[in-house]
């Protein structure tokens, strides 16, 4: 149990922590406190980050494999235990646990990262990212892609407000040399309006879309096509997430 810690430890090392964070009994409290099984945990995945303008608070993730396909070891789901630890009282303040949250089969898991940029969803309200990324084990159809889940913190709860929004996506068709190829990628950022109100806001999305190949010497990028468009995440009051609306 101690060399996985180690080595735990050295994925997840942090500047943010410094002398007054102990990462190794962080992580040893909360695999005890969720009563996980050490060969089911995905240690080089394991995020922490503290929570901005709350030093003493800090959020984390950690991937646990469930439902391994009993033909093979390579395919399974990773449940998502996220968590928020206090460093005053040494304990975990609050939780999210979603089971069978990722898969990772032909398509595998690639990353995982907590975001902490500046979400602000009302005046009083800034969420969080978990950002996941998968890529495809095909060298003729290549395969990449990069999503997010969005979180605030409500009653000292952790809530999910976005779910599996896609932001970046590469895939393409390799199989007849590089000028017979052709590759599509997708790239999504969100635009936060600065007007804030008492409603969640509004989130705009700006997506760039580029269809591209190569030439005969598999070294120039050929653009085909490029284009851009502008969608609406609108907050759905019934079923309290953001929706894709336009």
């Amino acid at each position: 149990m101690e060399k996985l810690f180690f080595a735990v430890l050295f994925f997840v090392s942090n500047p943010f922590f410094g002398q007054e964070f102990s990462e190794k009994e962080i992580i040893n409290k909360v695999v005890t406190a969720l009563k996980v099984n050490e060969k089911n945990l995905l240690a080089d995945k394991i995020c922490l980050k503290v929570i901005p303008n709350q030093n003493d608070k800090v959020i984390i993730v950690l991937p646990v494999i469930s439902n391994r396909d009993p033909e093979c070891e390579e395919f399974f789901d990773i449940d998502n235990n996220l968590l928020v630890w206090n460093k005053n009282t040494k304990s975990i303040e609050s939780k999210y646990i979603k089971k069978a949250e990722w898969t990772s089969d032909a398509l595998r898991f690639d990353e995982l990262k907590i975001d902490t940029g500046l979400y602000y969803l009302n005046k009083n309200t800034r969420a969080f990212g978990i950002r996941y990324s998968y890529n495809g084990s095909s060298s003729v159809n290549p395969f990449s892609s990069n999503s997010i889940n969005l979180y605030y913190f409500k009653n000292n709860q952790i809530v999910e407000v976005l779910h599996d929004f896609e932001l970046e996506k590469s895939n393409g068709d390799n199989g007849g040399g590089c000028e017979n190829a052709s590759f599509e990628t997708s790239k999504s950022v969100f635009v936060i309006n600065d007007k804030l109100t008492d409603k969640f806001n509004d989130i705009v999305v700006k997506t760039k879309f580029k269809d591209y190949f190569y030439d005969a010497d598999c070294d120039k990028e050929i653009i085909k096509k490029q284009s851009s468009k502008q969608s609406i995440l609108r907050f759905d009051e019934k079923q309290k997430k953001y929706i894709l609306v336009k």
